[in-house]
């Protein structure tokens, strides 16, 4: 799966760096994108620019949380279905952690956390990690005009329409026009070269395996909770959200309030409140507020059955496309699909940057200055994000 000019990746260094960008990355998916490109590209060089606007293209029009369904694509072109799975269980990891032990002190002592304050610091670097990765893409992915075009388009559709069916839409017209603008004539010979294929044996193999572990953990989990009806509830409904919803957190926050609050009754309104407010001060995706959710209805073993049913259902569903993908990449069509819906790609990334500033930047200084000191950072340094997050919090508490 590995470009040949790109050095090979153990399994574990893939889990450990897959686990650190996990600990950091707080602002949403895009946010997480960009250290992942901070990590991978510029100071491992494991990925390459490409490849990074790709997985999030695939992951964008496929339904379930977009980073996570993402960094299953980054891993499995660095080391097929196992590196999908390592870098899944990575990614996710150290949220799952914070997330249980913020909901382990919240349900015992029904105390509200503080901590928004100093996040609130945080926010401004994030933004500038962002901006920065859209600006090294631009530089190196734009060759021609009609490329800024789309990707300026995607970002006003981005945001002045931030719906979820606009988005995908700007996904699709971009690969549309990337087919008629991109396209090499001289090369449609090369269609004849694809031969449909499935997984080989070994990788059948290891899929076969992972998913049959996961069911029998599941089970165990739901036998030693004492909840047994209850957890397997939890995996009937949340991942049937998993793979129906579209958008990622954002979009499936309000549609899973109506089930829990409304339907279900399984939260009052404050603690769903309180499981988004403790997803959104914790890093890594939004949606490890089910965490919260199976933790107050089964336990530690209700937290990770709902975890693993949010995340895991879609996050085979990218095996299975990056698995397609990379079989016909080499076609010259597929190749300006790709190269108009990574302009699209990073209009977006621009629209996240300006889309988390607009609702956190006001008129107060503080949060300008600290944005404009870790932008420059980041240009002419090689300054790791982690560290100006960490100085950040830390004067935050001053």
């Amino acid at each position: 799966m590995i470009n040949e000019k790109q050095t090979p990746i153990s399994l574990w260094s893939l889990f450990w760096n897959f686990f650190l960008i996990g600990s950091y990355s707080f602002g949403g998916y895009m946010a997480l994108i960009s250290m992942v490109r901070k990590e991978l590209v510029e100071k491992k060089k494991k990925l390459n620019d490409e490849q990074i606007l790709d997985g999030v293209s695939l992951a964008s029009i496929l339904p379930g949380p977009v980073a996570v369904n993402a960094v299953v694509y980054y891993g499995f072109i660095l080391s097929g279905i196992k590196g999908s799975i390592v870098s899944f269980i990575g990614i996710l990891l150290p949220t799952f952690f914070l997330v249980t032990g913020f909901s382990m002190y919240y349900f015992s002592t029904e105390a509200h956390t503080n901590l928004d304050l100093h996040i609130s610091f945080v926010i401004p670097v994030v933004v500038a990690v962002i901006a920065h990765v859209g600006i090294r893409m631009a530089r190196k992915q734009f060759r021609l005009y009609s490329q800024g075009i789309i990707a300026l388009l995607a970002f006003v559709v981005a945001v002045v329409a931030p719906n979820v069916f606009f988005l995908i839409g700007m996904i699709v017209f971009g690969g549309v026009t990337g087919y008629f603008l991109y396209k090499n004539p001289e090369s449609g010979s090369n269609r004849t070269k694809f031969k449909p294929s499935f997984f080989n044996k070994s990788e059948l193999k290891t899929l076969i395996i992972a998913i049959t572990s996961v069911i029998l953990v599941i089970l165990f989990l739901a036998f030693i909770s004492n909840q047994t009806k209850i957890s397997l509830y939890l995996v009937s409904v949340f991942s049937g959200m998993s793979l129906t919803l579209f958008g990622g957190g954002y979009v499936i926050i309000p549609i899973m309030e109506q089930a829990i609050v409304g339907d279900l009754g399984w939260l009052t309104i404050d603690q769903f409140n309180a499981a988004i407010s403790i997803s959104q001060i914790t890093p890594g995706p939004i949606m490890t507020s089910v965490t919260f959710i199976g933790y107050k209805m089964a336990g530690i073993p209700g937290a990770i059955i709902a975890t693993l049913a949010i995340f895991l259902p879609s996050s085979l569903l990218m095996i299975m496309l990056s698995h397609f993908q990379q079989k016909i990449k080499h076609l010259s069509y597929i190749d300006a699909v790709m190269k108009g819906m990574r302009s699209v790609v990073v209009g977006l990334i621009f629209s996240g940057a300006f889309v988390i500033g607009a609702s956190h930047f006001s008129l107060d200084l503080i949060p300008w200055i600290i944005f404009l000191i870790a932008l420059l950072l980041f240009m002419f340094t090689k300054t790791h994000p982690a560290l100006i997050i960490l100085v950040t919090l830390l004067l935050s508490f001053i």
